[in-house]
């Protein structure tokens, strides 16, 4: 392999990493850097989030109560880690449990004491505003308490609700803040074909 050729790799393999939000898992919760999801885990479709008690047009500055789930076949032991979030909505403000969930980063996230359940409880106050849209995007984590993110799992969900004067489109965002699910797919994969090139040349 020719000197250009290497320094090419090397230099597409670091853009890469650049590109890439560097994301570890953590039991005492996540900031910006999990907006694109739980990356050191495995995304799969057993996996799904809900956020229950979204009204289908919010009055203003109004309380709405909203339950959090995480459900997967990932095994939870007792006593031990079993989930996580990361929660984040372009418009209003919440309220919640400082014991379980944290704001951090324009965001909300659990805290330690919260990653031993996959259910939180918070409320959602909405904005002055009746005209505008809101968006909530949440990745959720499922884990089975080993320590390591063997075994472990995650989903993401989007939300779009509209005040009762709004008029427009309510299509869900790709993402608050960044690359859509196949985005990162697509980057992970190009990721592990560059590093595979530049180890399979190393060895000639």
């Amino acid at each position: 392999m020719n000197t250009h050729a290497e320094r090419f790799v090397l230099l597409s393999v670091l853009g890469l990493f650049l590109m890439m939000p560097a994301v570890t898992g953590s039991p005492y919760g996540l900031g910006s850097e999990a907006n694109q999801g739980c990356l050191c885990h495995t995304q799969v479709d057993s996996v799904s989030v809900q956020l229950a008690g979204l009204p289908d047009g919010y009055e203003a500055n109004t309380t709405y109560a909203l339950t959090l789930t995480v459900t997967s076949d990932v095994a939870q032991e007792q006593n031990e880690s079993q989930g996580g979030f990361r929660l984040t909505a372009s418009n209003g403000t919440f309220e919640f449990n400082d014991s379980e969930i944290q704001y951090l980063d324009g965001g909300l996230t659990h805290r330690l004491n919260g990653t031993y359940q996959r259910v939180w409880n918070l409320s959602w106050i909405s904005p002055s505003d009746t005209s505008s849209r809101t968006d909530f995007v949440i990745n959720g984590n499922a884990v089975n308490g080993n320590g390591d993110t063997s075994g472990d799992a995650w989903a993401t969900a989007s939300y779009a609700i509209a005040g009762i004067d709004f008029e427009g489109d309510l299509m869900p965002s790709e993402g608050i803040n960044g690359l859509d699910p196949g985005d990162r797919i697509l980057l992970l994969v190009a990721l592990v074909g560059i590093v595979a090139l530049l180890w399979t040349t190393s060895k000639k």
